[in-house]
């Protein structure tokens, strides 16, 4: 299973949920892909100021800060 984590160069709350997500896919057979917002127009529209954001199957989990229970409340 794949979670898509899209956030961009130089923002604090990327960089401090990317540290909670790596932590907890250490403990959990899971798989996340980073996609910078800022390598294409599309994305940077539909997310513009909005990032971090986790997704999987193409819904938002959570946005700005990591929620542990959240993803684990999305996954199946």
């Amino acid at each position: 299973m794949d979670l898509v984590f899209y956030s961009r160069k130089d923002c604090h709350l990327c960089e401090a949920f990317e540290t909670e997500l790596n932590e907890f896919l250490d403990g959990h057979d899971l798989n996340s892909k980073k996609i910078d917002i800022d390598s294409r127009q599309e994305l940077q529209l539909l997310y513009g100021n909005d990032v971090p954001v986790l997704t999987f199957n193409n819904n938002i989990i959570c946005q700005h800060f990591f929620d542990k229970e959240r993803i684990l409340e999305a996954l199946p």
